[in-house]
């Protein structure tokens, strides 16, 4: 039996999803690319912060959803420490957090909201979601 591999992690750009297939992957799974799509939700923050990082601005944390997570270091995770065993799990984390987060993004501030995205976040690049999957699959045979 042959199962299929999907890879996923750092997939920012056509060099990562042809390498992940040159290397037996079936498919690749992508994320943080999709957060600059213009059909994306994402607000103008955590936009911005996303086009601007570096690898080392992201940590695993399981502090916003119980469960461990790669996002955008804040003071949130700076103060409580990335990994905290006091966080409660999942759906429990987000609502503990929430108020919190409403009253400072109510502010402006985003110190304690959850910023998703991978390392290589910094490479992705804004456009329709159809503009990101081409860019993803430049010069791949179909």
């Amino acid at each position: 039996m042959r199962l299929p591999v999907i890879a996923a992690g750092g997939v920012s750009d056509a060099a990562a999803v042809r390498a992940a297939l040159e290397l037996g992957a079936s498919a690749v799974q992508v994320g943080t690319a999709f957060l600059l799509a213009d059909e994306a939700l994402t607000k103008p923050a955590h936009r911005a912060a996303i086009q601007t990082v570096r690898p080392e601005d992201t940590v695993v944390t399981n502090l916003f959803s119980g469960g461990a997570a790669r996002g955008l270091y804040n003071r949130f995770i700076r103060e409580a420490g990335p990994m905290n065993d006091a966080a409660l799990p999942f759906p429990l984390a987000g609502a503990a957090v929430g108020a919190l987060k409403a009253a400072a993004e109510k502010q402006g501030c985003y110190d304690f909201s959850p910023f998703w995205a991978g390392q290589n976040a910094g490479l992705c690049r804004p456009g329709s979601a159809a503009e990101i999957v081409e860019r993803l699959c430049g010069g791949i045979e179909r």
